[in-house]
């Protein structure tokens, strides 16, 4: 809605690098952020829309974040410590942190603030954690492209 800030711009950030992760998150979070389906409509770039990490699957949202393969390395830490701090500090049971819940907590934590009275505290760090993995993924992923791209260029 316009002249409405999203809920979660107005977490605070727990490092100066924070604000330049937000502009990666807010793009995921608004569906602006272009995957490798969207990527090969417009530039004819790549598979059709295999992800260019893996080329195993469709390169969607879920992929991207959770399932793929490709980001493991970045991605198991990160979410093991959201993960400790969710059911260390916050009224979440192991077992609720299904896929969905994970993908909910790594786009809009607002979502299930009041769910499990998850403190503003814990929710800048979790929202830390989030926007740290996204930009990481981000970055990598963007690596792959202009590698891919530099191919194309010398071919």
């Amino acid at each position: 809605m316009p002249g409405k800030i999203h809920p979660i711009l107005r977490i605070k950030h727990q490092s100066p690098r924070d604000s330049k992760r937000v502009p990666t998150k807010i793009k995921l979070l608004t569906g602006t952020y272009i995957l490798q389906p969207l990527r090969y409509k417009i530039y004819k770039e790549g598979t059709e829309d295999h992800c260019i990490a893996c080329d195993c699957k469709e390169e969607t949202l879920e992929h991207l974040l959770i399932e793929c393969e490709a980001w493991n390395y970045l991605r198991d830490p990160i979410l093991q410590t959201i993960k400790n701090l969710l059911t260390t500090n916050g009224n979440v049971r192991e077992e609720d942190l299904t896929c969905e819940m994970t993908i909910q907590v790594l786009m809009d934590i607002t979502k299930i603030q009041k769910i499990y009275r998850v403190t503003s505290d814990l929710m800048s760090q979790i929202e830390f954690q989030s926007r740290r993995l996204v930009f990481l993924i981000h970055n990598a992923r963007y690596k792959l492209v202009m590698k891919d791209q530099a191919k194309k260029k010398t071919a």
